[in-house]
């Protein structure tokens, strides 16, 4: 089955070897203005090489930002594709208290926290890069405001799972060309997890 991701390969083909023709092309023309025409300098070689090398280097950057610095709006739906899944979590009733969630935090300048929690009998380890532990009254909190979740939809699991479940984004680029030149077209774009508590009580930290 093609993929519009080809058309990206190709773009960074065609850039590679723009890059050796101009780099041939400004030898081939100096060589040339200092044999023949006994030269050392001209304006229009010198015009010549700014074009060439602008050329490139704009192509080279736009190129660039569309496949590793894009940013996509995630409430874009011409470009992202968007589905939530609900789990229920289950209580982990080893030693000390029961909780929904452990959270691993990392003492360090730079601090990171992993969170642990139990879903359909298997474990599940999220970085706080990516996830949210959510309780209290309302359904999402500052952390989880960049994700476009569904208050209403999150207050009907509320009601359904007993503030007990986790609510896993994941956002795709759809597969056109405008994806694929930035190589992303059927890529995931984020996964953020929702892990929605009753309260504090139910997290244990290590």
């Amino acid at each position: 089955m093609f993929s519009w991701n080809l058309l990206g390969v190709l773009l960074w083909v065609i850039i590679i070897l723009y890059l050796f023709f101009v780099v041939q092309n400004i030898r081939k023309r100096h060589i040339t203005m200092i044999i023949k025409k006994h030269q050392q300098f001209s304006w229009l070689n010198l015009a010549i090489d700014f074009l060439e090398v602008a050329i490139l280097l704009v192509g080279a950057l736009w190129l660039f930002g569309r496949t590793v610095l894009d940013n996509p709006d995630l409430e874009d739906t011409s470009k992202i594709a968007a589905t939530v899944i609900y789990e229920p979590l289950i209580m982990n009733t080893g030693s000390g208290n029961s909780s929904y969630v452990v959270i691993d935090s990392k003492k360090k300048r730079i601090g990171t926290q992993t969170y642990t929690y139990y879903r359909n009998g298997r474990q599940a380890k999220v970085s706080s890069d990516f996830a949210t532990v959510v309780y209290g009254k309302s359904p999402l909190d500052i952390n989880a405001a960049k994700i476009p979740y569904s208050e209403q939809e999150l207050r009907k699991m509320d009601q359904k799972f007993q503030h007990a479940y986790v609510a896993i984004y994941t956002a795709k680029y759809k597969k056109d060309w405008q994806n694929g030149i930035g190589l992303h077209a059927g890529h995931v774009a984020t996964r953020y997890y929702l892990i929605r508590i009753p309260d504090a009580s139910f997290i244990k930290q290590k």
